[in-house]
């Protein structure tokens, strides 16, 4: 039975998905929010190893009953293109139905791993079979990715989303609500609407910060000015509220940590979700709601 080495970790949405190390560790490792392979050393995961597990997988489950497989890893792009491409063919033979309607192969993306690769990579790894990635955009200001050690700006970060884009691969965007603190809540939330207005992802998703014991945040915790739940959803408002009508993402609130569950298709569920968000903040129980999961992933 092949062995799971180290930290695994998937969108919540490929909570059904097989999930197949291609990278361990996390190439960049220096965002300040972020712990989760801060111990773990970044290595790209032989082929002879990756197709062991997948044949094991196929053993397990089914060629036939699987249809969503996650290549795992903190930066499993990172990985060379013909080490990738070859991966995808294998999990494509191995499991049809990924490659069929309502099926899919996908990967986490970090913006530094789209801009080395170039177009023609990137549409290899289209037409071998990656259909979606999921890339941390986190905030469209330049101060909050800095004072935050994300290791990019937002240029990069839009050019990096078309570039993906135009590939013909689809792209999910995470925004990390509350990741200025309270002093930069609305930089946060107004330049975050600007990037989507200029990227229009096919999907965005938002989370909420937490402040791992692993991260170094954790150091700053008595003094980083948490945002409270009220403002987190207020900055979630801002940023529908400055959307243009161009924008054609599909919204997701789908991680545990969000304080609100709304999902929706822009621009036709933008008001609707505009509106429940206005009515929320109305209620005078929301200034005295409490954080939640502040320490978990």
């Amino acid at each position: 039975m092949p062995v799971q080495h180290g930290i695994l970790i998937r969108p919540p949405v490929e909570a059904n998905s097989v999930l197949l190390n291609v990278t361990e560790g996390c190439k960049w490792n220096k965002c300040k929010f972020c712990g989760v392979y801060r111990y773990q050393p970044y290595w790209v995961r032989p082929l002879e190893l990756v197709f062991k597990e997948i044949e094991f997988y196929a053993k397990v489950y089914g060629r036939e009953f699987v249809d969503k497989v996650f290549l795992a890893g903190g930066s499993a792009l990172s990985a060379p293109t013909d080490h990738l491409v070859q991966i995808i063919e294998k999990v494509a033979e191995t499991f049809p139905n990924t490659v069929k309607p309502g099926g899919r192969i996908s990967s986490y993306a970090k913006n530094h791993d789209i801009l080395r690769k170039s177009p023609e990579e990137l549409r290899r790894l289209k037409e071998a079979g990656l259909k979606i990635v999921y890339m941390g955009l986190e905030s469209g200001s330049d101060k909050i990715l800095k004072m935050m050690r994300k290791g990019t700006n937002v240029y990069g970060q839009i050019k990096a989303s078309k570039k993906c884009m135009d590939a013909g691969i689809e792209l999910s965007l995470y925004i990390i609500l509350g990741l200025g603190g309270i002093p930069l809540s609305e930089e946060h939330a107004l330049k975050t609407a600007e990037a989507l207005n200029k990227i229009n992802p096919h999907k965005f998703r938002f989370r909420t910060l937490n402040i791992l014991p692993i991260s170094d945040l954790w150091a700053e915790r008595d003094t980083f000015p948490i945002c409270p739940p009220w403002m987190i959803i207020k900055e979630e408002l801002t940023i529908l509220e400055n959307l243009g009508d161009h924008v054609t993402s599909e919204v997701y609130n789908d991680h545990i940590s969000n304080y609100v569950d709304i999902e929706g298709k822009l621009p036709e569920d933008k008001e609707a979700m505009i509106r429940y968000l206005r009515i929320l903040l109305k209620d005078p129980m929301i200034k005295k709601l409490k954080h939640k999961g502040l320490l978990t992933m």
